[in-house]
Parts: C-alpha cells; sequence; structure tokens
C-alpha cells in the first residue's frame, strides 16, 4: 500500500522537507540565555544588544507563510499558518492550493510531529539541532534556521573572537564558526542595525550557506524582516519564506499546540526515516 511515509522514503518529499524545515525554524531548541558580558568595541555591542532586544520582546507569534524550495532540480510551493509561543511551541498547518488541509506539523520542545490529513498518518519523535542532517543529509542545523527566523545569528552566544569592519553604511562581522574549520560573515545595516546576510564559508573559501534577510518592517513596534532566502550551493537548494499579514504577541487559544491522534491513524517514528535504506520495503506502523 502506498502511505505518505512511504512515499516519502521513495522520492524525499520536498514539500515535507519545507514542513520540517518550518518546524525547526523554532521548534525544538533550548531557551536563549542571556549573553555573557564582553569587552568588544561599543558599535558591536550595541548591535548584539538591538538583535537580542528584538529576540526577547518576541513570546508569541502567528503569520501566513509562502515556501517556495528549489533542490536538486525539482521545485514546490506551499502555503502554510506558522504560530508560536515561547518557550518553544510551534504548530505549522500546511494548506493546498485550494486551502485545503493538507498536514499539520507541532513541535512542543523536543516533541515532533507531522499528521497527514488525507492519509490519516502521523510520523513522531524526538527534534534535535541535528534532525535536518540525519534526515535529510543537509548539513543544516536547527538552531542555525531558528536564529534566521529572528535575524539573528548570535541566538547561539558565538561572541568570541570576532572581527569588525565598516564600509559606510555596513558594518561585517566575521566569527570562527562552530563548525571545525569554517567562518561566518554577517552583514549589519547601521541605519536599523538589522541583519541584511549571514554567511558560512568553508576553510577553502566556498560558500556553504547564506541566509539573505529583506523587507523589515516593524511588527508590533518590532523590526523584523518578512522574507529570508536560505541558500546552498553544493545542495543546490534555494528556500525561500515570505511573511504576509504577521502578528507578534497575540493570544494563542489553549489547544493551538495540542494535536489530538484521529482515530484509526497510522503512527511511524521519526527514526524510521533514519534507518530506512531500501526504497521498497514498507515500514510497519505503531499501533
Amino acid at each position: 500500500m502506498k502511505t505518505a511515509i512511504t512515499e516519502f522514503f521513495r522520492t524525499g518529499s520536498i514539500c515535507i522537507y519545507i514542513l520540517v524545515l518550518c518546524v525547526t525554524i523554532l521548534g525544538g531548541c533550548a531557551a536563549v540565555k542571556p549573553m555573557p558580558e564582553t569587552t568588544l568595541p561599543l558599535d558591536v555591542n550595541l548591535v548584539l544588544a538591538e538583535l537580542k532586544m528584538r529576540y526577547d520582546l518576541v513570546d508569541t507569534m502567528r503569520t501566513w507563510m509562502n515556501v517556495s524550495i528549489e533542490s536538486q532540480g525539482q521545485e514546490e510551493e506551499l502555503r502554510a499558518y506558522f504560530r508560536y509561543e515561547k518557550p518553544d511551541k510551534l504548530r505549522v498547518d500546511a494548506m493546498g492550493p485550494f486551502n485545503d488541509p493538507r498536514a499539520v506539523v507541532l513541535a512542543v520542545e523536543k516533541s515532533f510531529r507531522i499528521y497527514f490529513v488525507t492519509e490519516n498518518e502521523l510520523i513522531e519523535g524526538e527534534l534535535s539541532d541535528e534532525v535536518i542532517k540525519e534526515v535529510f543529509n543537509v548539513d543544516l542545523r536547527v538552531s542555525d534556521v531558528r536564529s534566521s527566523v529572528f535575524a539573528n545569528p548570535f541566538l547561539d552566544k558565538n561572541i568570541n573572537d570576532l572581527e569588525t569592519e565598516s564600509y559606510g553604511d555596513e558594518y561585517l562581522i566575521r566569527r570562527p564558526s562552530t563548525r571545525s574549520g569554517y567562518r561566518e560573515e554577517i552583514s549589519i545595516l547601521v541605519k536599523d542595525l538589522v541583519v541584511n546576510r549571514w554567511q558560512i564559508i568553508s576553510a577553502e573559501n566556498e560558500l556553504i550557506q547564506e541566509i539573505a534577510f529583506s523587507k523589515y518592517r516593524k511588527i508590533g513596534g518590532i523590526l523584523r524582516p518578512l522574507k529570508a532566502i536560505i541558500s546552498r550551493p553544493f545542495d543546490k537548494t534555494r528556500i525561500s519564506i515570505e511573511s504576509s499579514n504577521p502578528e507578534i504577541n497575540v493570544e494563542m487559544a489553549e489547544m493551538t499546540f495540542n494535536l489530538p491522534v484521529p482515530e484509526g491513524v497510522a503512527v511511524y517514528q521519526l527514526s524510521d526515516l533514519k534507518q530506512h535504506q531500501n526504497p521498497d520495503s514498507d515500514s510497519e506502523p505503531n499501533n
């Protein structure tokens, strides 16, 4: 029998990749701790303080998202309703072309679920920082994507050994990456102290990943980018995420982040995605 999960194993499903990406943007990471005291130059301290303040001021968020992905010659688009609440609760409802419900993705702390509406199938498991690499073999960490939605690469508290250059209307901040041998370059627009571009570069000076932020607007008094584009040349992947009608610090219904298991649902484990090697074999659901 052809199921959502066996089709995922067979094709690598770009649509599911998008859904997991949306969830890992904010879900499954520990709360961000205050940044340690530093003796960095004043202008860099100002940038760090401003970005952290914008993060601290966001308790809840909801928005419609238009997501498109180009990967290995395939293209797919998705419309999704995105809701988030601190600490680390997230829900994404994916819609078809006629706003018909396709899937619900839920991340609450370390718990992760994808429910396929039409197929009545559920994938569940633990959401870790390495889940994207483990499942999709793409060296993209949950914490990286999470930092991108807040347009703040410094949420990981990697603020030692920063080097800065000034180019008039732009600061360029360089730092060693937490990935061995890599470095990162972060472009800050001086006028509004917003992140313009965040690049990860290999020891061979090759671009591994770039996240570009644009369309900054004040939402609830907080400057936020409405668009982020993630580019990974080696993976031949480009992901565009654009928000429409975003709202910040609105009240969420109590049941928003609950996903009752429907009657008769077939349940699979996320770990099966990592272990499944034969595309023609079927995994047995848990009842």
